[in-house]
């Protein structure tokens, strides 16, 4: 039996990312190289963590 748990490592591509946040590819890109957004590099490779992602959103909420 399988169990269903969240171990955190939802891990999203630059072009996963850009859709789960409705930015093109080029600005997540870019927000990535000046260290903006929460991304990890695997060598040429940038990933995301979906729940980084959604933080770091959450942080930016004004008048809340």
């Amino acid at each position: 039996m399988s169990e269903n748990k969240d171990d955190g490592l939802d891990l999203l591509s630059v072009e996963e990312a850009a859709a789960y946040l409705k930015f093109s590819t080029n600005y997540i890109y870019r927000l990535a190289k000046e260290n903006k957004i929460p991304h990890v590099n695997f060598g040429r490779r940038i990933i995301f963590r979906k729940k980084d992602l959604y933080g770091w959103i959450g942080s930016m909420v004004k008048g809340a």
